[in-house]
C-alpha cells in the first residue's frame, strides 16, 4: 500500500477550493495507503522537508500557487524550488497542481531522481461561482476542472503508473467535454479552458 503526502494550503479563494477538492484525494489515500496530510498552517516548508526526509512517501501531491520555478504552500511560502530542495522528492511519484510548475521545476524534479512528475506547463485554470464559495464541492463551475485533475492523484494512489494516471485524467477530460457538448448544459462555456488544461498537463518520467 502506498504512502501518500498531500499538501492543502488554505488562506484565500483559490487555495480554499484546492483544499476542499483535495479532500477527495485524502479520502482515497486513507482507503488505499498511509496518508501524511499537511493542511493549512502545516503546509509549510519546514514540515514538508521533514516529512519528505523522514518518511520518503511513495506519492507526493502538492496543491497551491506556483510558477515555473516553485510551488507554494500556506500564505504563499515556497515549498519546493529549483536549485534548492527538489532532490527531496527523489524516488517519489510527484503530482503538482499549481500554475506552470511543469515548465522548469517538474523537469528538475525528475532529473534529481523522482520516479515521475505530472503537472502543468502554464497556469492551471478553473472557474467558480461566487455564491458557492462556502461550498466548493457543490460548485458546478469548478467540478469539471477538479474531477479531471483529481483523477491523476486517484489513479496514482490506486497503483497506476504515472503514464496510466495521466492517460486516465485525459480520458476523463474527453468524457467531461463530450458530455458538455452533447447536453443542454449552460456550462458549455467551460470547454475551451478544460481543453487548455489538457494541453498544459504534462507527464515526465525518469
Amino acid at each position: 500500500m502506498p504512502s501518500v503526502l498531500i499538501t492543502r494550503p488554505k488562506y484565500e479563494e483559490v487555495t480554499h477550493y484546492l483544499f476542499y477538492w483535495s479532500s477527495v484525494l485524502t479520502g482515497e489515500a486513507l482507503k488505499n495507503g498511509k496518508l501524511y496530510k499537511l493542511d493549512s498552517e502545516d503546509a509549510n516548508k519546514k514540515l514538508l522537508e521533514s516529512y519528505l526526509t523522514k518518511q520518503n512517501p511513495d506519492i507526493v501531491i502538492l496543491n497551491g500557487h506556483g510558477n515555473e520555478y516553485c510551488v507554494t504552500g500556506q500564505n504563499g511560502e515556497e515549498l519546493i524550488s529549483t536549485g534548492q530542495n527538489s532532490t527531496l522528492l527523489k524516488n517519489s511519484h510527484v503530482y503538482i497542481r499549481a500554475c506552470s510548475a511543469g515548465k522548469v521545476l517538474g523537469k528538475e524534479i525528475v532529473q534529481n531522481g523522482a520516479k515521475s512528475f505530472i503537472g502543468y506547463t502554464e497556469p492551471f485554470i478553473f472557474y467558480r461561482r461566487k455564491k458557492l464559495i462556502n461550498t466548493p464541492l457543490m460548485d458546478d463551475y469548478a467540478q469539471p476542472f477538479f474531477e479531471t485533475s483529481n483523477q491523476v492523484g486517484i489513479s496514482l494512489i490506486n497503483g497506476k503508473t504515472a503514464q496510466e494516471a495521466n492517460e486516465d485524467s485525459l480520458k476523463l477530460y474527453n468524457k467531461v467535454i463530450s458530455d458538455l457538448l452533447t447536453s443542454k448544459s449552460e456550462n458549455s462555456f467551460l470547454i475551451p479552458d478544460l481543453i487548455e488544461n489538457m494541453k498544459r498537463q504534462v507527464c515526465l518520467k525518469a
